[in-house]
């Protein structure tokens, strides 16, 4: 999980994307075989903690919590 974060975060355009919040126009909420936008959230609070944040570390843990709600594979 950690390297793939990793490499997700350093896709510019697509970090540029949730740290601007220009995600947040774009989620679906009403899809009721979507996360009605709670994954997408917590994906851009973990980006927001990594760019912006003022510790040298972070530990994802909401993030991993999200997942594993929507997707049981992941266990906590």
């Amino acid at each position: 999980m950690n390297s793939g974060l990793q490499c997700m975060s350093n896709v510019q355009a697509l970090t540029e994307y949730f740290l601007t919040d220009k995600y947040l126009k774009e989620i679906n909420e009403t899809n009721p075989l979507g996360t009605k936008g709670k994954l997408v959230k917590k994906y851009a609070a973990f980006l927001k903690h990594l760019w912006f944040g003022t510790s040298s570390t972070y530990s994802p843990w909401a993030l991993k919590q999200g997942i594993s709600e929507f997707q049981p594979m992941v266990r906590l």
